[in-house]
């Protein structure tokens, strides 16, 4: 096995990583600020993929205009899920945590059929949104997709990292999640943050389905391997935590692109629970958990 092969293949999981990041970022966007964990983010990014070939290669829409669509179909999505599985669940049991799990579960199970029903089991690749011609950096011919994925990915993390961590956003989340009571004493509109949270996080997804497209193909069964990537990279970061999804992302992202590269690419998925369950056993609050930080005290249960 030559290293040209283990580098590509680190490469590739760079690129993984930056996607799986964000949904591990928008997975932990709402738990920040509701307590849910939801399973609809993996079927908001497949819905990306199906996105980006529907508008960007059969209508002829610019990239830009439909990376803006997508966003705002993601958006949208977010607030939906809220309405739909999360907002009839509130007050009506002890056990909300578990409640909106098993709903978000099963509404991204439902949305999923149907994406299979309209647009068939087939994969179907999308076009690069940037020349194909390989960049040869230190002798590597690099694809200058995967660039653009890791860049546009790292960019939107840092972002929402600044936003959510140097801003008075770091305080609301708290707050809302620990004492919703006291936040709408202290005039926080909690149903608002909490709509607003979702929206944001079903955006970050449908932009890393759009990301990711050129990759993976359009497919309406891409959903579940996403949503059980991004989870265990929230799993090994640490719930809740932002520096953890990024953390978590990239270990994710590198076990899945260089293990295919070094062993049988079924391997993947094993070695990556087997990551997952040493480190949650050494560290039950994952590498970077806090307890306490955004609610994780309260989910430890979960």
């Amino acid at each position: 096995m030559s290293a040209t092969i283990v580098l590509l293949g680190l490469i590739t999981g760079l690129a993984l990583a930056s996607i799986y990041i964000l949904i591990a970022v928008s997975f932990t966007l709402v738990l920040a600020a509701s307590g849910v964990f939801n399973f609809v983010q993996g079927t908001v990014v497949m819905a990306g993929t199906i996105l980006a070939l529907l508008l960007g290669v059969n209508m002829g829409w610019p990239i830009l205009a439909t990376a803006a669509a997508i966003c705002l179909l993601g958006a949208a999505a977010g607030v939906l899920t809220h309405l739909i599985a999360v907002f009839p669940v509130l007050g009506r049991t002890k056990s909300f945590t578990h409640a909106t799990m098993l709903s978000t579960i099963g509404l991204g199970m439902a949305a999923n059929a149907v994406a299979a029903l309209l647009f068939g089991a087939d994969a179907r690749p999308v076009p690069p949104y940037v020349s194909e011609t390989p960049l040869i950096v230190g002798g590597l011919p690099l694809r200058p997709t995967y660039l653009l994925v890791i860049a546009v990915g790292l960019s939107l993390t840092v972002l929402i990292e600044v936003v959510v961590r140097k801003t008075v956003l770091d305080s609301i989340f708290r707050v809302t999640l620990e004492d919703p009571e006291g936040a709408q004493l202290l005039g926080i509109d909690t149903q608002t943050v909490i709509l607003l949270v979702f929206a944001i996080a079903g955006a970050l997804s449908g932009i890393a389905g759009f990301l990711v497209a050129p990759i993976i193909s359009a497919s309406a069964f891409t959903a579940q391997e996403m949503a059980i990537y991004g989870f265990a990279a929230m799993a090994i970061g640490g719930f809740g935590s932002f520096l953890g999804a990024l953390v978590g992302g990239g270990i994710v992202g590198i076990l899945t692109g260089v293990l295919p590269a070094i062993a049988a690419p079924q391997a993947t998925l094993p070695v990556l629970w087997l990551v997952v369950v040493a480190i949650l056993v050494i560290k039950p609050s994952g590498l970077c958990g806090t307890a306490g930080l955004f609610g994780s005290t309260n989910l430890r249960e979960v």
